[in-house]
């Protein structure tokens, strides 16, 4: 048997995997559609994986470690230089284009945050312990890094608009049609550099706003206003 075929199979087998996830539901998908899809046999997805949780588990572990490699790889080249962009802009760059960049034709971005919504809906707990297992290491290097270059921020500020930073990328890469639909097809979810550079200004601008006095944050009418 040639040396390349098992990873080929277990290749494939993830690859028809997580796209039968993403479209179809992780409670809808059994082991057997995933291995008449990918023309494999059930014995050969137990003799890889072992079960579907494994293999969900496996595609998290092979999204996510070539994302944290490259946002540390560009953390590390993050520098307060002449002539570059704020440092603070490097930052959040660095831990979001690897997410929106894509070799042509690669379509797994997107497809792992479907997938990553599916499981989130599905099965909460086990979204939470693999968002947990594989992105919170890296997730916190960078909490650290905007932390220093935001000295005016607490680190409950920072971690409060990291939380909406992950909001908001999470729904452009999930359900890009929805700003195409509000803005009359003026802005292309297509066009994954623009909405990078969007986000970045966007995610800049909160991190750079000043701390929330929330003893000055009523939404209760004033006497008069209920009068």
């Amino acid at each position: 048997m040639n040396e390349s075929q098992p990873t080929a199979t277990a290749d494939r087998i993830l690859d028809v995997a997580e796209e039968m996830f993403a479209e179809q539901g992780y409670r809808g998908v059994s082991v057997r559609s995933i291995t008449l899809a990918c023309g494999a046999n059930i014995a050969a997805v137990h003799y890889h994986f072992g079960s579907k949780q494994v293999l969900l588990e496996e595609i998290f572990a092979r999204r996510s470690g070539a994302i944290n490699a490259a946002r540390l790889a560009l953390l590390a080249q993050c520098a307060d230089q002449p002539g570059r962009a704020p440092l603070l802009e490097q930052i959040l760059e660095a831990y979001l284009r690897p997410s929106f960049a894509q070799p042509s034709g690669d379509k797994g971005a997107k497809r792992f945050m479907r997938l990553r919504s599916v499981v989130a809906h599905e099965q909460a707990e086990l979204s939470k312990n693999l968002i947990a297992r594989h992105f919170n290491a890296t997730s916190h290097r960078f909490l650290e890094a905007i932390a220093a270059a935001t000295p005016h921020l607490a680190l409950e500020d920072v971690c409060w608009r990291f939380h909406f930073l992950l909001g908001a990328h999470y729904y452009t890469l999930s359900n890009p049609g929805r700003i195409q639909a509000l803005s009359g097809d003026q802005c292309d979810p297509a066009d994954l550099e623009a909405a990078l550079a969007e986000m970045i200004a966007f995610a800049a601008a909160g991190f750079r706003a000043l701390p929330c006095d929330r003893s000055q944050m009523s939404f209760a009418p004033s006497s008069a206003q209920s009068a």
